[in-house]
């Protein structure tokens, strides 16, 4: 009897802690690395929810996807993009449990809906009958204006895009937009190359010519943007425009506090059934951008109870943001001044977060490229980071895909067209240049990231011609800039080590402040004050560059070019989307320079540093101080 009362007793002790242990559970914020302080910042007073939470730091969303994946974490503020990614990952053990929306729109399903507006008196009564209009968009590139309608017309098989390999990607979606409409406008950058830009818009001319200023088409421009293609139409230039509903609303005037540009009446949404409806009733969208929302994975969210316990901690962090004196911290975060914290009544797939809203299909519209790049890899961890660029790459809508192919020698795989790229470090140059393989695009440094040579000022000729130079020797970049002055002092290179003496030495350009009273010593041998590091450095390390054969076609050399600006635009040092993944920087603990140099900033198409050449790097090789790489 008395073993029975104990064994009970040990039972109800036995769920009261781990009903104890349920709600002291630590939720774990995963944030990109660059936000962690401002995490901190935000989470105040854990336990005032009744849930404690604390912030954990991941290279950047993709890694806090990961480290969701591997119950290293349990929830993410994540963009529909990054809820793709999630979608993507091998186990599909991702759920979206909450929103966050914005004050004007918080009652509505969807971030906002791409819509086809048309005037009422307009003979457009389906999607077959917008060729040989005249049509307003938002932008090139951009969601509603751009996107969405090239994914719906080309799903529906009325806009044909040509597959002509004698032209780029993106010269394939203007040639088919210029064919289909008459006239249009269509703003924005073409190109990252400004004369590749400018000759996009002279051929296709007709693509500018209802903007405000058609030899410009850029913004600024009165008939662009989301209120500019609904002005564009409404002035009497085109016959369709492609925006969302709510600038519909603020630009008729039904929204409260607003006042109309025009006249509702004369206006319908054209729907894909063919059927149309009054502006001033419900709309019908083609598709829809979902919210920004919170992410984590099934076992931190499986039953109700575990659901609300997560949503409530999450909705008192949020709440802790809206309030946050620091609004930078905060919308770092997504945490922005007119925001609002919307519950998910149930976790829900991102597949099927996705596909309520159509979204999905604009997220894998191909971009018209003709086939995807492979990239040559030839470690495990060059393989799992080109991995990784390429699940970012594809779902922020850079195209055309990469694909990662592991090779014992990469030079080797491309010249046998086994890949058709690979990043080449400074040695391999002139293997790859005998195995007729070229580069079309370099990594970059920041501007002041460069290597001068600071000396006393009272140095004669006399001593800086023979003084030994002091310098980090385990930097790679630093012992060329020292070979390069012996070389031009006439020293043996081989004879370049680092000395204890500080007469010359070896610096980068980024911590002149400490050395302001020194002068720098230039290629010339002369002495210049530290300001002048721009045009007197030694900066003559060749940066990593991406390789193609030589045999490619001019458009297979464009795209690749495209290709790796577009990468680092987006992902590269203060990208638009460095915190989705960060491309330049320690790739894992311990994984330093994968791929490219961690101190890298860009991609740029040609080098433009007066000793930054192949035959200067190559003239100071030095087998014997070669240092080698990790």
């Amino acid at each position: 009897m008395i073993s029975t009362k104990l064994l009970c007793l040990a039972a109800v002790m036995g769920v009261l802690a781990v009903s104890q242990a349920a709600e002291e559970r630590i939720y774990r914020m995963c944030v990109p690395q660059k936000y962690y302080e401002d995490c901190l910042t935000l989470l105040k007073d854990p336990s005032e929810a009744g849930i404690n939470m604390q912030c954990v730091a991941g290279r950047d969303r993709i890694d806090c996807l990961d480290m969701i994946n591997e119950r290293k974490a349990d929830v993410l503020a994540s963009e529909p993009e990054d809820m793709y990614v999630a979608y993507h990952t091998k186990n599909e053990d991702f759920r979206v449990i909450s929103e966050i929306r914005t004050k004007d729109d918080k009652d509505a399903d969807f971030r906002y809906e791409g819509i086809i507006l048309v005037k009422k008196n307009s003979n457009i009564h389906s999607l077959k009958d917008l060729r040989g209009a005249k049509s307003c968009h938002t932008g090139y590139g951009r969601n509603v204006g751009y996107k969405i309608p090239i994914t719906k017309l080309k799903n529906s098989n009325i806009l044909k895009v040509s597959m002509d390999p004698e032209i780029t990607a993106t010269e394939r979606e203007l040639k088919a937009l210029s064919e289909f409409f008459t006239q249009s406008c269509l703003v924005g950058t073409y190109s990252p190359h400004h004369e590749t830009d400018r000759l996009l818009k002279k051929k296709y001319s007709n693509l500018c010519a209802l903007c405000e200023n058609p030899e410009q088409c850029n913004y600024p421009d009165k008939y662009s943007g989301y209120d500019g293609a609904i002005r564009c139409l409404d002035k009497g230039k085109g016959d369709v425009a492609f925006t969302k509903v709510q600038f519909i609303k603020k630009y008729f005037g039904m929204t409260p506090g607003t006042t109309a540009e025009g006249d509702a009446s004369e206006f319908e949404y054209l729907c894909e059934d063919g059927t149309r409806r009054p502006i001033t009733g419900p709309a019908c969208s083609w598709a829809q951008r979902p919210w920004t929302g919170y992410v984590s994975n099934y076992d931190a969210v499986k039953g109700q109870e575990k659901l609300h316990k997560l949503q409530q901690r999450l909705e008192k962090f949020f709440d802790n943001g809206l309030h946050a004196q620091n609004k930078e911290s905060a919308a770092h975060l997504l945490i922005k001044e007119d925001a609002v914290y919307h519950n998910k009544p149930e976790a829900v797939d991102p597949k099927v977060y996705l596909e309520r809203a159509g979204y999905k299909d604009v997220i894998e519209r191909d971009g018209s490229a003709i086939r995807k790049m492979k990239m040559c890899v030839q470690t495990e961890a060059e393989y799992n980071k080109c991995e990784t660029l390429r699940r970012a790459a594809y779902s922020r809508d850079i195209r055309p895909e990469l694909e990662c192919v592991q090779e014992k020698d990469c030079v080797i795989a491309v010249k046998e067209g086994k890949a058709d790229l690979a990043a080449i470090h400074a040695n391999n140059y002139k293997v790859a240049r005998s195995d007729k393989l070229k580069p079309v695009v370099y990594e970059s440094y920041g501007e002041n990231d460069v290597y001068v040579a600071v000396v006393e000022p009272t140095l004669t000729h006399q001593n800086l011609q023979t003084m030994p130079i002091h310098y980090n020797g385990q930097d790679e970049r630093a012992h060329q800039a020292a070979a390069y002055l012996n070389k031009l002092r006439n020293i043996n290179t081989c004879q370049t080590t680092p000395s204890s003496e500080k007469n010359i030495m070896i610096v980068n350009a980024k911590d002149l402040e400490q050395w302001k009273n020194k002068q720098l010593l230039c290629a010339n041998l002369e002495k210049k004050p530290v300001t002048e590091w721009r045009a007197c450095n030694l900066e003559a390390h060749l940066p990593v560059g991406i390789f193609i054969r030589e045999s490619m076609t001019p458009v297979e050399q464009e795209t690749i070019k495209h290709l790796f600006v577009s990468l680092s635009e987006k992902f590269g040092h203060n990208g638009r989307f460095e915190d989705v993944f960060n491309l330049f920087g320690e790739y894992k603990t311990h994984e330093k320079n994968i791929l490219f140099n961690d101190r890298a900033v860009k991609f740029v198409t040609e080098l433009t540093n007066e000793h930054t050449n192949e035959e200067i790097y190559h003239s100071l090789r030095c087998e014997a101080n070669l240092i080698k790489k990790h």
